[in-house]
């Protein structure tokens, strides 16, 4: 649910507005917004705080860029740097400046690196050929690597027609590539790198300290530095690990102590001021105002404060909103805020999530093996949580923090649940594993374990797990009408309320009208509340003033069987569960006693390749599937979307330690 929010108003003398907002922030469950300035004067920092504020600011930016460029991680939770702002000056910048040196030299020895391993043997090549030719006085050597032969073949004629034959064209293989040189006089060594350049080839690069060497020299320094780069990178490898290692100690807590100076010295601007009083409003959950009280009581006389209760009709999205869940529900509120943030006076569906998604998926999924697999990454990830290590996919560029892991283990246990129940229902076990082996039974094929829903017979199960699915759908699709009437009585919305019970009236009358078709009867208990859906449905266009909802009621209606994906999703998997495990036992038997033995092995080891590929490829589809149902075909039935609100920021402390 929502929080309740409360405003806060503080007034006090204006010498007390820092060590107000460093008690504030101590708390850490105020947020703070600027006050109306129609009588108070905008607080302006004296020069000194102003200066102040740019220099912490400045370090922030150092401990960053620092982080950044030696692929560290600024954890929020860790003890502030206890050192002054001198001390985090030059430690902060010392580090940033060092790395980026450091970083800097890497880069340039990549680039030669590059070189080298590209051109040092058709430079050595290409020195042998010109004889040093290239230190004349009246010559030009023009050195050149051809990609293709073409190339140099139409460079040939362009070279003799503009220069009249005063040149040499020698060429050579080196490799997989073609070195060539043009030589030629001074005079004319312009118009050859023209012609050079205009069909597409480029004279062999000299960067930096290789630039004006002829080729011998470069060669030979080439092939030095073949030699030298190598070590060179390591020396500067180890220098970055060095100095990760020393900054990993410094810079999260030089971070956060110039984050939470910033952060209150920037926050003092948005306070009131008089000449000699300051003012400042703020919003705090009603159930954390007890803890304000107390650190405010600390001023006694000298601040005054009051708390109001934020109204819903009273501009609701100003007002920060944060969530009030019971812990088995909290780790659902990402699939929310994900999305949006609920505006004050809207809802928070969180619940709902927290009980359809895991029981959807678990209806989808429904296999005792892939619910064991699942709790194998489970217990995985929780692991990883306990050692306080993060999770990192690199082919996916994907890297979880443990606190990430821990919410993630949580929403999977009821998924796990769920799995498991339903795949005791159906009575799968990897496919029809256990079926196979006797241990789960039908009818028609007799096991130690009854199966009571083989959903892999549609024969037999699929009018029931259909009539299940538009179930859920006609529950929750009324259920989303039923709040947005509520939702527009709150917000004093007269159209969308009678457009709610529009809907509501017009999709129950359809459904009844559905039964009735199909069972060929309208008795009376039916009849009376399809006219009477039918009426409300038409007064509700009629007083909505939106007669495009006779348009829109066959599109809502259908949304219900959006619902029949539960159903169709899971039997699809289920079947393809089926066939990997057929496939591997198809193995079984082949060839006598050493066929029963390799192709068991055969057969356990493609079974299993191909249940992994299903897992991997199926899983997020089945998580996708249940979300989709409720937040498009659910979510948009009362316009959950349509009211964006405000996130609650409270003003706090970034560090553990809060001196």
């Amino acid at each position: 649910m929502i929080a309740r929010m409360e405003k806060l108003f503080i007034v006090g003398s204006k010498r007390l507005a820092p060590t107000v907002l460093f008690t504030l922030q101590q708390v850490g469950v105020v947020q703070v917004d600027s006050v109306p300035r129609d009588r108070l004067g905008e607080y302006r920092l004296e020069p000194e705080r102003e200066a102040q504020l740019k220099r912490y600011e400045a370090v922030r930016s150092a401990a960053v860029h620092a982080a950044n460029l030696l692929k560290l991680e600024l954890d929020a939770g860790v003890e502030p740097f206890q050192g002054d702002l001198e001390d985090a000056e030059a430690a902060s910048s010392s580090m940033e400046q060092s790395a980026a040196t450091l970083i800097e030299k890497r880069e340039r020895l990549t680039d030669e690196r590059q070189l080298v391993d590209q051109y040092a043997e058709a430079v050595e090549s290409l020195a042998a050929a010109v004889q040093g030719l290239d230190g004349s006085s009246r010559l030009s050597v023009i050195p050149f690597v051809v990609e293709r032969r073409a190339d140099l073949e139409a460079l040939g004629p362009e070279l003799a027609s503009a220069l009249n034959d005063r040149f040499l064209l020698a060429q050579g293989p080196v490799g997989d590539k073609l070195v060539a040189v043009i030589i030629t006089l001074k005079s004319d060594a312009g118009a050859a790198r023209g012609l050079l350049h205009r069909v597409g080839l480029a004279e062999l690069p000299r960067p930096g300290e290789y630039a004006g060497l002829d080729l011998r020299t470069m060669a030979a320094r080439l092939t030095m530095r073949s030699t030298l780069i190598p070590q060179e990178m390591a020396g500067i490898a180890e220098e970055l690990r060095r100095l990760a290692e020393e900054a990993a100690k410094l810079l999260p807590g030089i971070w956060t102590r110039a984050s939470d100076e910033a952060n209150r010295l920037q926050t003092l601007k948005a306070l009131a001021f008089g000449r000699y009083g300051m003012a400042l409003f703020g919003w705090v959950p009603a159930r954390m105002r007890t803890r304000v009280v107390e650190s405010l009581s600390q001023f006694g006389d000298e601040l005054l404060s009051a708390f109001e209760p934020a109204e819903e009709h009273e501009a609701p999205e100003r007002v920060p909103v944060t969530m009030e869940n019971p812990q088995w529900i909290k780790p659902f509120e990402p699939l929310i805020s994900f999305l949006i943030t609920p505006r004050y006076d809207s809802l928070d569906p969180t619940w709902i999530s927290a009980i359809l998604f895991p029981l959807w998926f678990g209806m989808i999924v429904g296999d005792v093996g892939y619910g064991l697999v699942f709790l194998g990454i489970a217990w995985y990830l929780s692991a990883l949580k306990s050692r306080n290590q993060e999770l990192r996919l690199n082919f996916l560029k994907l890297r979880l923090k443990p606190s990430a892991l821990g919410q993630m283990v949580q929403i999977m246990k009821p998924l796990i649940m769920w799995t498991v129940l339903f795949g005791l229902l159906y009575g799968e076990f990897f496919g029809n594993l256990l079926t196979q082996l006797k241990v789960f039974g039908t009818r028609a094929e007799p096991g130690m374990i009854p199966v009571l829903i083989p959903r892999t017979n549609p024969v037999a199960t699929a009018a029931l797990l259909i009539m299940v699915s538009i179930i859920f759908g006609i529950i929750q699709v009324l259920h989303g009408f039923i709040l947005k009437a509520q939702l527009a009585r709150r917000q004093k919305e007269p159209k969308a309320f009678w457009e709610a019970c529009g809907y509501f009236g017009g999709v129950m009358a359809l459904i009844i009208f559905s039964y009735g078709f199909m069972s060929e009867k309208y008795p009376f208990w039916l009849l009376v509340p399809m006219l009477m859906g039918g009426a409300l449905f038409i007064v509700g266009m009629i007083r909505a003033a939106a007669p495009l909802m006779i348009v829109e009621l066959p599109t809502q209606c259908g949304h219900i069987l959006s619902y029949i994906r539960l159903y169709s999703v899971g039997l699809a998997s289920a079947i393809l569960a089926d066939l990997s495990t057929d496939i591997g036992l198809a193995f079984l038997g082949v060839g006598g006693v050493p066929g029963l033995i390799v192709g068991g092995l055969v057969g356990l080891l493609l079974a299993l390749l191909i249940h992994a590929i299903l897992i991997l490829l199926l899983t997020m589809s089945h998580v996708l599937q249940p979300l989709r149902l409720i937040w498009v075909e659910f979510f948009t039935k009362f316009d959950f979307y349509a009211f964006n609100g405000r996130p609650y920021r409270p003003f706090k402390l970034i560090g553990s330690q809060k001196s």
